[in-house]
């Protein structure tokens, strides 16, 4: 480990760390020492805050708070989400912090944002505005990398992913069964996306209101609770289900990822400074859990490689109905992940279904990507053929560079460098512009014994067929699962979604 590294490591968790502390700070300010609200009439929802703590099977690993607050320009909703991560070194702190700070209109109209996401890579800052309700103007930095401007047509108003609780509260007391469409731009992937949103039930909730020091115990204490009627929102994700439930108001009572975290509410004391008074949490390193560490490794390719891989969570069963555990070389039967080239003359899958697919992303083909795209195909015009040279061209003409960010095609095209994740997205739009229906992935991919987070791509050819510009023309190895879909994979993403899943290899064969 270089001093270099061990420097910016300790310059991102320090930076973290004093967003946090300010972030914390405005949030409490806001709750108990707020004057000058604008509590009158016509406000979709009310001001308010909440906190919740993000826990990975039993231990607590992070938290959320989120408060909407009443401004002369709007409704303001800031969103912070911070997790610790294992640490590289004894004693070095190392967190994950994304921060989302938007302004509404009086109807849960989108009128600009700001997202910081600080990691151990780096920050990257992305701020957008909407120009007349027809157009999302896009600004994206990262440390080291030039800013990009992109231009977003929108059909209608959109939210960002955490205004959905505030579109369903705004219109009033839903009933079991409501379903809800909103058009919803997420700056992570930067993509534009119909969520659809089902109500699957109602229930009453203890949740913890207030706290006081515990002398005895050292730590802070429940004082009072609170009963709080709250709806479940069901919907999925990059194929990946989830729920929440909100109260009335809008806010949060419980997230729950079947594969991964459950959020819940309580109070700032418990949440917070209880959370910082106790040792780092301590995360599973067995060769069958996932690894949160990043490593530059890269698997062998093995074409003709079978895997199969049993699923399981430490104390759940396996939730039914995960669209992006199956399909495609992946096929799941019971807890069981069969992942294998297919076998001639056996069944295709059905085609790609576009309404699954987001409205706008970053791999949408245009006229630049389309020359390129047709150089680089070459005259074999079988899918196949067509898929692995354009994985080929990413791999030699597109220089792997490290550190943050998620550049457009043409942005790296003109760059002639990207990281692993733009140059997936750039294979993704590259295989669109010459004719295939194509999708970033992300998943685990096992590296010398462990299972790592990659970012790949999946080109239909018949089937969904992963291919990654760091590995050879030919479809890359079985020794990957796929997790999630149309989107690229972060460390957090992994922990909050797909945190507890134990995948034990049963068999590889050729």
């Amino acid at each position: 480990m270089t001093s270099a590294g061990a420097i910016g490591r300790r310059t991102a968790g320090s930076l973290i760390l004093l967003v946090w502390v300010a972030a914390i700070a405005w949030l409490v300010g806001r709750k108990y020492l707020g004057t000058g609200r604008d509590t009158g009439p016509g406000w979709p929802v009310p001001p308010g805050s909440s906190f919740m703590a993000v826990r990975v099977g039993d231990r607590q690993v992070g938290l959320r708070t989120f408060v909407v607050d009443t401004t002369e320009e709007g409704l303001r909703a800031v969103e912070l989400v911070t997790l610790d991560m294992p640490p590289v070194r004894p004693g070095v702190a190392r967190r994950t912090t994304i921060q989302s700070d938007a302004l509404y209109s009086r109807g849960l109209q989108l009128r600009r944002f700001r997202q910081q996401i600080l990691t151990e890579t780096g920050r990257e800052v992305r701020t957008g505005e909407v120009e007349g309700d027809t157009l999302l103007r896009l600004v994206s930095l990262a440390d080291q990398q030039p800013p990009e401007t992109l231009a977003v047509p929108l059909r209608r108003p959109v939210i960002l992913p955490s205004g959905i609780p505030l579109v369903v509260a705004s219109r009033g007391m839903p009933g079991v069964n409501d379903r809800l469409n909103v058009d919803v731009f997420d700056p992570l992937n930067k993509v534009l996306r119909l969520d659809r949103i089902t109500v699957g039930a109602e229930s009453l909730f203890v949740v913890p209101d207030s706290a006081a020091f515990n002398e005895n115990l050292k730590r802070w204490a429940v004082v009072h609770t609170d009963t709080v009627r709250a709806w479940r929102l069901d919907g999925t994700v990059e194929g990946l289900p989830g729920s929440r439930w909100v109260d009335g108001t809008g806010m949060l009572v419980r997230t729950r990822y079947p594969l991964g975290a459950v959020v819940d509410r309580s109070a700032f004391e418990l949440v917070q400074t209880n959370f910082r008074a106790v040792p780092a949490p301590v995360w599973d390193s067995s060769a069958s859990a996932p690894r949160f560490l990043l490593d530059s490794s890269t698997a062998t390719s093995r074409s003709r490689l079978v895997a199969l891989a049993r699923l399981a969570l430490p104390d759940d069963s396996l939730p039914q109905g995960v669209a992006s555990l199956d399909g495609g070389w992946q096929q799941r039967s019971g807890d069981t992940i069969r992942v294998a080239r297919p076998i001639a003359g056996s069944p295709v899958d059905s085609a790609p279904d576009v309404r699954s697919a987001p409205l706008w992303s970053l791999y949408q083909p245009d006229s630049t990507l389309r020359a390129v795209a047709q150089q680089a195909a070459g005259k074999d015009a079988r899918p196949e053929a067509i898929a692995g040279a354009l994985a080929t061209w990413v791999g030699r003409h597109i220089a792997l560079r490290g550190g943050p960010g998620l550049a457009s095609p043409g942005r790296v095209l003109a760059l002639q460098r990207a990281n692993d994740a733009e140059r997936v997205v750039l294979l993704a739009a590259l295989a669109q512009s010459a004719g295939l229906a194509a999708r970033p992935v992300w998943g685990l991919v096992r590296v010398n014994g462990h299972w790592q987070l990659r970012t790949w791509a999946e080109i239909w050819t018949g089937t969904w067929t992963p291919y990654d510009p760091a590995l050879p023309a030919r479809p890359v190895d079985a020794g990957r699962i796929r997790l999630g879909q149309h989107g690229v994979g972060r460390l957090i993403d992994l922990a909050l979604r797909a945190g507890r899943v134990r995948f034990e290899v049963v068999e590889e064969g050729r």
